[in-house]
């Protein structure tokens, strides 16, 4: 079964006072009874849900709550530190989770939830951003083949730009991550190509 997180002295429906998306919610419930492996390629769902409301609407921000509420958004950060050798899609899957953390993040204020959004949520999202970005530089210097190395350099590219997207959105976070080891590990390659790309952040 699945539920809804409920606000400090409130019932589910209090927190969010209008009923739920019902894809957000099927969704909920396929994450819930699905096995680890076929997680990441469920919440590439995601995607097409958010596309649903206008940008800047008020129907969108409250998706995203909803979303939240469900810990979609969490199951997503959390599987980005998978290995995707063997996950359908493999590393454009946690590439796409990665666009999807970021959009999904950016003008959300859930003020229910505040403390645990602003200061485990979103540093978690930051950091596993970093991490994910991380393994695609060592894959990519590690490829031999031009097709395979170019991949992976957009694949890089895309999820640093996740990265600012999420960091444009909560300026706050810039310091957390400034402080990341995972950070400087990234600036200290001797890679042009992506060494170019981090420059550029």
């Amino acid at each position: 079964a699945v539920s809804r997180r409920t606000a400090p002295g409130g019932s589910a429906t209090d927190s969010l006072d209008e009923e739920v998306n019902s894809n957000v919610f099927n969704l909920a419930v396929e994450v819930a009874e699905s096995s680890d492996d076929k997680i990441p390629t469920l919440l590439l769902k995601l995607k097409e849900i958010l596309q649903g409301p206008p940008l800047g609407s008020k129907e969108l921000q409250k998706l995203k709550k909803d979303i939240y509420y469900y810990d979609l958004i969490q199951y997503c950060i959390l599987v980005l530190r998978q290995d995707y050798y063997n996950i359908p899609g493999r590393w454009s899957t946690a590439v796409e989770l990665a666009e999807i953390v970021s959009t999904a993040c950016v003008d959300l204020d859930p003020k229910e939830d505040a403390e645990e959004f602003y200061n485990k949520v979103l540093p978690s999202a930051a950091d596993n951003l970093m991490l994910l970005a991380r393994r695609l530089q060592a894959r990519f210097l590690k490829a031999v083949e031009d097709d395979s190395k170019q991949d992976f350099l957009r694949y890089f590219d895309n999820v640093t730009n996740s990265l600012c997207w999420l960091l444009s959105g909560h300026i706050q976070l810039i310091q957390h991550v400034f402080q990341s080891d995972s950070l400087l590990k990234l600036l200290l390659t001797d890679d042009v190509e992506t060494g170019a790309i981090m420059a550029s952040v």
